[in-house]
């Protein structure tokens, strides 16, 4: 038996009274692009989106390629519509966000990644 595998009896579908998630949360701070001009470190970023409608909580994540396959760190269960976050290096990064709720039937899509660079304090 392959443990990759997964049985296809085990499969659960949705709860059909449960309406489809909204769209995903619209990220906003800092802009798409944004170039950092604080060369000391660690230094916190102020990762924010706009709300989701009925969102009980937001998932974010953070990552150091533009493939979101290098994880650089996940924020889960965030109540709010901002969440600060440490960053002990320069370097490029792309975050998204996405919403969830126990009225929905799934998680919201992640939202589009943006992109924000910190600067290389030895420049």
């Amino acid at each position: 038996m392959l443990l990759a595998c997964r049985d296809p009896y085990d499969f659960q579908p949705g709860d059909p009274t449960k309406p489809d998630p909204p769209a995903a949360p619209v990220l906003s701070s800092p802009p798409d692009g944004y170039q950092g001009d604080n060369y000391s470190y660690p230094q916190d970023v102020s990762l924010e989106w706009r709300a989701v409608a009925g969102a009980t909580f937001y998932q974010v994540e953070v990552y150091s390629d533009s493939l979101l396959t290098r994880l650089y760190l996940s924020e889960g269960r965030v109540t709010t519509t901002r969440v600060v976050c440490t960053f002990g290096r320069y370097g490029t990064y792309f975050w998204h966000a996405r919403a969830a709720s126990r009225s929905w039937n799934d998680y919201t899509d992640w939202s589009a990644p943006f992109r924000f660079t910190l600067p290389n304090p030895t420049r």
